[in-house]
């Protein structure tokens, strides 16, 4: 089952997957909807939170609605989440979180989006202890080719994309394959929980 707040994204993911996937409609900033979904939805087995929105920008700069966003959606997001699928959540599942190498090598103007990672990283350590048995993780995750790259670099991402490729020790950057490959990792390793699986391309490294 995929849930988000956007139904044209939902309905190019059915196309995408075809018949064997369930869309919801559901937006991760409010309890409400996420209550809802969850009730809808019943047993959950696992559950990824992969929901993002990274507004970089320099703090002196940065109006509250502006970078507010980046915090609620993945921070405020995560814990309606964990709230309303921990209560449905089946023997042996587990939830996945994830954040951004911005949270362990920040870069100027990405204060609040270092800000969100760490707390979605620490909150999942809490609720590994909180939630136990039902296991919690956390995916930080490098540059990826998904829409937010897009949002990001605009006219220029293909040349940022080469030249973040070139920086990093496996030559290219990172697909939603590999993001997925790590998912489903944490989710059928019944002894891992509490931890944070870089999938970064060696980012951290250089």
């Amino acid at each position: 089952m995929i849930a988000s707040r956007s139904p044209e994204r939902l309905a190019r993911a059915q196309r995408q997957i075809g018949a064997d996937v369930r869309t919801l409609v559901a937006d991760v900033t409010h309890e409400a909807s996420v209550r809802d979904l969850c009730e809808q939805v019943g047993r959950v087995n696992h559950l990824l939170v992969a929901a993002a929105e990274t507004a970089a920008m320099g703090v002196a700069e940065a109006e509250e609605a502006d970078v507010r966003p980046t915090l609620d959606i993945r921070v405020w997001g995560g814990f309606f989440a964990a709230k309303h699928a921990a209560p449905v959540m089946a023997e042996g599942g587990s939830i996945t979180f994830m954040s951004g190498t911005s949270a362990h090598r920040p870069y100027p103007g990405a204060a609040m989006v270092a800000a969100s990672g760490g707390a979605i990283e620490a909150f999942a350590r809490a609720l590994a202890l909180e939630l136990a048995p039902v296991r919690v993780n956390t995916i930080c995750a490098g540059f990826v080719d998904t829409p937010l790259l897009d949002a990001y670099y605009g006219d220029g991402r293909d040349e940022a994309v080469r030249e973040l490729a070139a920086r990093l020790p496996v030559g290219r950057i990172g697909t939603p394959e590999d993001i997925a490959d790590g998912a489903m990792f944490l989710m059928g390793n019944g002894f891992v929980t509490g931890t944070v699986l870089h999938i970064d391309g060696g980012k951290l490294l250089v």
